[in-house]
């Protein structure tokens, strides 16, 4: 399934108004600025700090947005969340385009205010139909997904058309996104214009950092393509940040980055840390026989690796290498040799219903065998069979038991795993300061399964201050690389909180 995740890179922090008057726009550590349209008056940006307060005070909006805007930024006056909010809204009580769009991104990311998507989005239209193209492209992301409203890459070209005419940059890129996706807009949706577009209704306006993304990346080659050129020779070819981000790394700091700073090694560096997107190249790369020396067992390993991190793309590729009969001459007698990852790669194949030439008993024996020859994935595999009472009864000692065997022989994936069943687990009392901090510091290094429990701990408030905003930011950039689990999460908390109006209803359609 191909899922257009909109990326509003949210600050990592947010307060209700109610809790505090420092700016959310000046919090340390920020890794990104949100867009905030910072609006360009000669009068007002020249004038006394207590003649804008007059204005504003005399229900001129312009100023109203203005003095908003220096709470929030901490320009002339101090930065103060509640009163930047108080301004803005004033503002917005005005119908003024730019005070709906930047209200808009604070509630979109919940920066002073309740995160709220769908007051959001209705922000973002008004400020789009007053010809706004932050606000057209803003409103265009909006339907790229079926999270706020259904889903409609007709309005969405729609949108990012209006927003690119008027040279937004950003709109342009998601318009050459969009149409390599194999999306053919139609004669309505491409012809639409704005009578408006050409006026600037309430200012001339400036974007500061607009990190706007539309990340998305299909791990199937793509159409018209030279076949030679597959993913993982193109994957190889991003430049090092590039490559960085779509790993999960780029919020490592450098100094934790591998001294080789090879795409290989950075590759194996992100697969060791738990990310799927690395494990997927890897095991394609042992399939195709490009980069790595083809190994349908390793590939196999990779993939079911990568699949119990939540990438269904993994599951397909393992479920349609295994239809060949090759794959299993191989392991036969790779396991008749006693090598681990042959065992692991069957038992876990059979353990996933994907096979049934082997019994119950004879895949948990092959992972014991390998389990005593060290073999760290097979530890995982088993404590996720005695956690999960799949092919065995339930039993949560025995699997913390050999997650913790892993963990021993240094499985971030399987101190993962630790943290989460004990995080979760009502009668496991204890402080989680240290493990809270283990799981940003591991989902810094591109690990999937820590950025979703870390979620799940800001959205439940468990072992940090709860915050829906922050687990919403984790959840979705979780879903955008891949994970079914979080985008199912994502969905789950849009939901609890979906209005009753006909707009906001989802309704399920055929990819």
């Amino acid at each position: 399934m191909r899922y257009f995740i909109l990326l509003f890179l949210i600050i990592s922090t947010s307060l209700f108004a109610q809790d505090s008057t420092r700016s959310q726009a000046l919090k340390e550590n920020t890794p990104r600025k949100y867009p905030i349209i910072k609006a360009k008056y000669p009068s007002y940006s020249l004038i006394a700090g207590y003649l804008l307060v007059t204005e504003a005070n005399r229900n001129d909006p312009f100023a109203q947005h203005e003095l908003g805007l220096r709470y929030l930024l901490g320009n002339g006056f101090p930065a103060d969340t509640v009163k930047a909010i108080y301004w803005i809204r004033k503002a917005v009580d005005q119908n003024l385009p730019s005070a709906r769009f930047n209200y808009g991104i604070m509630l979109y990311n919940g920066i002073g205010v309740p995160w709220n998507p769908f007051e959001a989005y209705q922000n973002f239209k008004s400020a789009a139909s007053a010809g706004l193209p932050e606000a057209q492209f803003a409103a265009g992301l909006i339907y790229t997904d079926n999270l706020t409203v259904n889903k409609n890459f007709n309005i969405a070209y729609k949108y990012f058309n209006l927003s690119a005419e008027a040279n937004y940059i950003p709109a342009k890129e998601a318009l050459k996104q969009l149409l390599k996706s194999g999306f053919t807009p139609t004669i309505d949706s491409a012809s639409i214009s704005n009578e408006k577009q050409s006026k600037r209704i309430d200012e001339l306006a400036s974007v500061i950092d607009p990190n706007w993304d539309l990340d998305f990346y299909d791990f199937d080659e793509q159409k018209g393509k030279n076949k030679k050129e597959d993913i993982v020779s193109e994957v190889l070819k991003k430049k090092p940040l590039e490559l960085k981000r779509f790993l999960g790394l780029d919020e490592l700091p450098q100094e934790s980055m591998p001294k080789d700073s090879s795409a290989i090694s950075l590759l194996k560096f992100a697969a060791e840390s738990g990310s799927p997107e690395a494990l997927m190249i890897i095991g394609r790369g042992y399939e195709r026989g490009t980069v790595f020396e083809k190994d349908l067992i390793l590939a196999a390993v990779n993939y079911l690796r990568a699949y119990r991190l939540g990438s269904m793309k993994a599951g397909e590729y393992l479920f349609t290498m295994i239809q060949s009969k090759e794959l299993f001459g191989m392991l036969k007698e790779k396991i008749n040799r006693g090598e681990a990852n042959a065992m692991y790669a069957w038992a876990g194949i059979s353990a996933l219903g994907f096979d049934n030439q082997i019994s119950n008993q004879q895949a948990l024996d092959f992972l014991k065998k390998a389990v005593e020859k060290k073999h760290i994935s097979s530890m995982i595999e088993l404590g996720l069979l005695y956690s999960t009472g799949i092919m065995v009864e339930k039993n949560r000692d025995k699997a913390i038991q050999y997650l913790e065997t892993a963990k021993a022989f240094g499985s971030k994936e399987a101190s993962i795993r630790i943290i989460m069943s004990n995080l979760f687990d009502s009668t496991v009392v204890k402080n989680f300061t240290d493990d809270i901090t283990t799981l940003h510091n591991i989902a810094n290094e591109g690990s999937i399964l820590a950025q979703t429990a870390l979620a799940l701990c800001f959205e439940k408030g468990i072992g940090v201050k709860e915050n829906k905003a922050t687990a919403i930011r984790l959840y979705r950039y979780a879903a955008q690389r891949g994970s079914e689990t979080a985008y199912n999460s994502l969905k789950r908390m849009y939901d609890e909180l979906r209005p009753d109006e006909e707009e906001f209803k989802i309704y399920l359609l055929n990819e």
